[in-house]
């Protein structure tokens, strides 16, 4: 099963150490080159835009349109794909679920079968569910948006 690194720990905390070290380096060049108030000042704002485009950058990786986002679960991975009309949702379910079932409610998606999975997966609110397929292991939902 394929772990997505944007949900582990581990790269959160790989992104909070590249942060102390580049805040690190900016305070240290910056007091080397000034002294006094100014120093102080500029490691401040050189500090503040550092968290915000860092912060910009995580949210666009984030976001990624049109390429998928795959996330995982406890029980199975999945990657979410927008499309000009709604989003689609492939995910891998392993194990046989011949009695698969997919509900949609207001801004959650419900995959569940007699099998013991039993999975929700939030979702935009504007979205319903237009079919879905489970073909031999891979679980593919068509969301629409409403009109």
């Amino acid at each position: 099963m394929f772990r997505s690194p944007f949900k582990s720990k581990d790269f959160k905390y790989f992104y909070a150490f590249l942060s102390i070290i580049a805040i690190s380096l900016i305070v240290l060049i910056i007091t080397r080159v000034r002294s006094g108030i100014s120093a102080v000042i500029l490691s401040l704002l050189a500090i503040l835009l550092f968290i915000y485009w860092s912060n910009e950058i995580r949210k666009t990786v984030k976001k990624q349109p049109g390429l998928g986002i795959i996330r995982s679960s406890k029980k199975f991975t999945y990657e979410s794909i927008e499309t000009t009309n709604g989003l689609d949702i492939i995910a891998q379910i392993p194990g046989t679920h011949s009695d698969l079932k997919v509900v949609s409610t207001s801004g959650k998606l419900t995959i569940t079968s007699k099998h013991g999975l039993s999975e929700k997966i939030k979702i935009s609110k504007n979205l319903r569910l237009e079919k879905y397929n489970y073909i031999n292991g891979t679980l593919t939902i068509n969301l629409i948006y409403n009109v």
